[in-house]
Parts: structure tokens; sequence; C-alpha cells
């Protein structure tokens, strides 16, 4: 089974609002466009660190300077298109921001085709939408991280 490491950023401002793409997975068996953190796959020889750092740069245009400690993680496994299983390995890194407007510049050909929308969320938002969010523990995880108490060693989410 083909294994696909990545690295997540979830970006939180002060207003304790997650910020969030709608991208299509147009591969994967069961097309569908979902809500989903910034973060991407790991290139030849890159960290996972060096990875978010990377992603952040590219989807958002915001450069890194601070550590963003990773606060979660999670192992799905997809069907692509072919039939294909790929094992997931994401690491989810927080990642305060106070960005007003992102640039969004520097997006691979890959992100121009299915990145529909982006948009800051609220818990409240996300608990009333019907909407498919990248992980069903999305709403706790935001009250987690916006109490700013950090798990001590990331934690699964599923």
């Amino acid at each position: 089974m083909k294994i696909r490491k990545s690295a997540r950023a979830i970006v939180i401002n002060s207003k304790n609002q997650m910020f969030l793409f709608q991208y299509m997975f147009d591969y994967l068996e069961d097309s569908k466009a979902i809500w989903i953190t910034p973060g991407g796959s790991l290139e030849e020889g890159e960290s996972f660190v060096d990875a978010l750092k990377r992603e952040v740069y590219e989807e958002l245009g915001v450069q890194l300077t601070k550590e963003c400690p990773e606060v979660y993680y999670r192992n799905p496994i997809y069907t692509l298109k072919n039939g294909e299983k790929v094992q997931s390995v994401e690491k989810f890194f927080l990642v305060v921001l106070e960005e007003k407007s992102f640039s969004f510049d520097h997006w691979t050909e890959s992100e121009k085709k299915r990145m529909r929308a982006g948009k800051w969320w609220s818990v409240d938002e996300i608990e009333k939408s019907e909407d498919e969010f990248f992980s069903k523990d999305i709403a706790r995880m935001l009250k987690e991280l916006a109490s700013r108490k950090l798990p001590e060693e990331p934690r699964i989410i599923v």
C-alpha cells in the first residue's frame, strides 16, 4: 500500500476561528468537496515541519517564523478511483495567525483546480453546518485549541 505523508496547519486567529479550504477530492473513489486545513504532502527528503512551512507559504502566502507545535495526527486509508488504497499519515500543527487576507498567488496547478473556497469558521458555525469537514472531531479540536490548552503529546483524531 502506498503511504502519503502530509503536514497540515490548523490555522486559528484571536477570535478563535479556524481557517479552512473547501477542497474537491475528485481523485478519490467517493469524490466530494470537504473543508480541510491548509497543508499537503511532503516532498522528497522534506521533514513534516519543512513541509508545513512550504505549504503555508504556497497556500496562504504566509512565511512561518515561529515554532508551531504538533497537536494532532491521524492515519486514514483512502481508496483512489482506480481502486488503489493509500495510507495517509497526517500530522497537524497549530498555527496562530492574524492575517486579514491571504495570498493565493503561489498555488500549484492541482490547488487551482481543486480549491473551491476559503473561510474562517467559528465553533458555532461548524456545529450548525451540514457541510463535511476533514475530521468528525473538528469542533472539539477548535474548542480545545481556542483555550490554548494544548495536548501534552499529539493526540489522534478521526
